[in-house]
């Protein structure tokens, strides 16, 4: 197997697991990880000030929390305390972390997988993301797909944002970074309903993100 190959294998475990891992939304999809979750230790600091800073937030009945994935460096928040999911080399075929909130309006997930020089798969990624999903439903109404599919650029790297939907009605968002040392994964899903409040408290995560190996301005 060369390198490009297995490295789309990493990838297309690393998004399905990701989804399978964060939850989902409904009782009839897959609600089990591969790797058992576990209190990680993590770096994480409630600050009261950010979590009424949006006037109208959903994130506003709970306090945010700063958290450090302690490998990267990278620093975001989350509206609560994360639940963390493990990945190591000799198990999952990488090493990752995965930060999970459950919210009133759905799940919202942050993970930084240690895989260097991804920019060229973020399209595997998505699919995977998404196949990954799909492949926990358990009926069509529940499956979802991707739309609204654009590059970005986000802190200075490679990046791809896109819309998740399925026929039911729910809905999510997922942006994918291609950093030069870690790719991160960044998904909210919500069940029909829920979409406006969970899409706000993913744009107020987006915002938080701080990556001290790059110092170019976010995406919008």
């Amino acid at each position: 197997m060369n390198r490009r190959s297995h490295f789309q294998r990493l990838l297309l475990l690393a998004a399905s697991t990701t989804v399978i891992a964060g939850g989902a939304v409904f009782p009839s999809s897959a609600m089990a990880a591969t790797a058992a979750p576990h209190t990680a230790t993590v770096t994480t600091a409630a600050s009261d000030h950010d979590a009424h800073r949006q006037h109208g937030s959903p994130a506003t009945a709970k306090q945010w929390v700063e958290t450090t994935d302690a490998v990267s460096g990278i620093k975001f928040r989350l509206p609560g305390k994360p639940e963390v999911v493990h990945f190591t080399q000799a198990v999952d075929g990488m090493n990752g972390r995965l930060y999970k909130v459950r919210t009133d309006n759905g799940v919202i997930v942050f993970a930084v997988f240690d895989l260097p020089s991804a920019q060229g798969e973020l399209d595997d990624a998505l699919r995977g993301l998404v196949d990954g999903y799909n492949a926990g439903t358990q009926s069509p109404q529940h499956k979802l797909s991707s739309t609204e599919v654009h590059k970005i650029t986000a802190h200075g790297r490679p990046g791809l944002d896109a819309r998740l939907s399925a026929p039911d009605g729910a809905a999510g968002s997922a942006r994918l970074i291609a950093g030069d040392a870690h790719f991160i994964e960044i998904i909210s899903l919500s069940p029909k309903g829920k979409e406006k409040p969970m899409h706000e408290t993913y744009q107020q995560l987006l915002a938080s993100v701080r990556n001290p190996h790059t110092h170019a301005p976010r995406a919008d």
